[in-house]
C-alpha cells in the first residue's frame, strides 16, 4: 500500500515536471506553432480557388420526344422509351467523345488550360474537373458538376457541357434516322425494280416468241389467218414446236397485232401486284422530314449559375490544422529535446 503511493506521488511529480518543462520552453513552442501555421496558412493563401458549378438533369417528358416516332414509321425495330432516350443521353455526357467535342469548341481550350497542353493531358485535366453524381434515393436525377477556378465562367462552361451534349445527341438521332430512312428507301425501290423486272420479262419472252412465229410466218407468206384445213408444210419445218407452229399458223397480220398489244401491255406496270403499295411507302419515306431540333433527351431541372462561394482550398481549417499539428509537433520536438538533455546529465 504504502509503495502504491509513492508510485502515484512519483507519477504526480514527473507530471509537474513535465508542464513545468514545457512551460519553460513555452517561446519555442510557440515559434514553432506559429512557424507551422503561417506555412499553412501561406499555402492556403497560395493554392488557386476552385469553384464549382452543378447542372441538375431529369429524364426527358413524352412530348419532348415526340419526334422519334417518326423512326417507328420506318418499321425500325428501335422502339425510343423516355427512359432508353436519357440512358443513351447519359453515355453520350460521359463519354470522351464528348470532351473532345468540348475542347474544339472556340475559346474553350484556351480558358482551362495553357497554350502548351496537348488534346491528351487536356483531356485528363477535363475528366478530373467533371463529376457526374447519381443519387441513390434519386437514381433518375443526375448532377453534373464542374470544378473550375474561375467563378464567373465555371458555370457558362458547365452549362455549356450539357447543352453540348444535347446537341451531339440531336446530332446522332438524326444520322440514325437518315441511315434507315435510306436503307428503307433503297430496300423499296430495289423490290420495286426486281418486281417491275420480272413483269417485263415474262413479257419479253412472250414478245421474242411471237416475233419468232411473225418472221416464219412471212417467210411461209402466211399473211392471214388459214383455215383450219390449212396444214402449212407441216413436215418441213420438222424442228419447229406445236406451240411455235400454232402460233405462226395465225398469219402475220395477227402476229403483229399482238405483238403491239403485248409491247404496250408491258409499259403499263399499273397491272403488278404490290408495286401500288410500294409506291405509296416511298412516296411516304420521299416526304418524311425529321426534326432533330425538337428532341430534347433530357430536362433541364436546374442550370448551372455563377457559384457564390468556393469549395477549394478550406482556408480555416488548413490554418487551424495547420496549428494543431505545429503545437503537437513543438511539444514532440521540446520533449524528445528535455529527455536528451536529461540522459546526458545522468550520465
Amino acid at each position: 500500500m504504502l509503495k502504491k503511493k509513492v508510485e502515484q506521488i512519483d507519477d504526480e511529480i514527473d507530471l509537474l515536471e513535465l508542464v513545468e518543462s514545457l512551460w519553460k520552453e513555452k517561446v519555442l513552442i510557440v515559434a514553432i506553432t506559429t512557424l507551422i501555421t503561417i506555412i499553412g496558412l501561406g499555402y492556403a493563401m497560395l493554392t488557386p480557388s476552385t469553384y464549382e458549378a452543378r447542372v441538375e438533369i431529369l429524364p426527358p417528358s413524352i412530348e419532348d420526344i415526340a419526334e422519334l416516332q417518326k423512326i417507328d414509321i420506318l418499321k425500325s425495330p428501335r422502339t425510343q422509351t423516355e427512359t432508353q432516350v436519357y440512358t443513351e443521353f447519359l453515355s453520350i455526357l460521359k463519354s470522351n467523345q464528348l470532351r473532345k467535342k468540348f475542347l474544339q469548341e472556340e475559346g474553350v481550350m484556351e480558358s482551362l488550360f495553357e497554350k502548351e497542353t496537348t488534346q491528351q493531358k487536356a483531356l485528363a485535366k477535363l475528366g478530373n474537373m467533371i463529376n457526374i453524381k447519381v443519387p441513390i434515393k434519386e437514381p433518375k436525377r443526375v448532377s453534373f458538376k464542374l470544378q473550375y477556378s474561375d467563378a464567373d465562367l465555371v458555370g457558362k462552361l458547365a452549362n455549356q457541357f450539357v447543352d453540348l451534349a444535347i446537341g451531339l445527341y440531336r446530332t446522332n438521332i438524326f444520322l440514325t434516322f437518315d441511315s434507315i430512312k435510306d436503307k428503307k428507301i433503297k430496300e423499296l425501290n430495289n423490290l420495286k425494280s426486281s418486281l417491275i423486272a420480272t413483269y417485263e420479262g415474262n413479257f419479253d419472252y412472250e414478245i421474242t416468241r411471237l416475233k419468232a412465229a411473225y418472221l416464219l410466218a412471212k417467210k411461209l407468206d402466211i399473211i392471214e389467218t388459214p383455215e383450219p384445213k390449212d396444214q402449212i408444210v407441216r413436215a418441213s419445218l420438222g424442228f419447229v414446236t406445236e406451240e411455235l407452229r400454232y402460233f405462226y399458223s395465225q398469219g402475220a397480220k395477227a402476229l403483229d397485232a399482238e405483238i403491239e398489244a403485248l409491247t404496250q401491255l408491258k409499259k403499263n406496270h399499273s397491272q403488278i401486284d404490290g408495286l401500288i403499295k410500294i409506291e405509296e411507302e416511298l412516296s411516304l419515306l420521299n416526304t418524311l422530314s425529321f426534326d432533330a431540333s425538337r428532341v430534347t433527351p433530357a430536362t433541364i431541372d436546374l442550370v448551372a449559375e455563377t457559384p457564390g462561394y468556393r469549395i477549394k482550398p478550406k482556408r480555416t481549417r488548413i490554418v487551424l490544422l495547420s496549428g494543431v499539428i505545429g503545437g503537437v509537433l513543438a511539444i514532440i520536438f521540446v520533449l524528445i529535446r528535455n529527455a536528451l538533455r536529461n540522459r546526458k546529465s545522468h550520465s
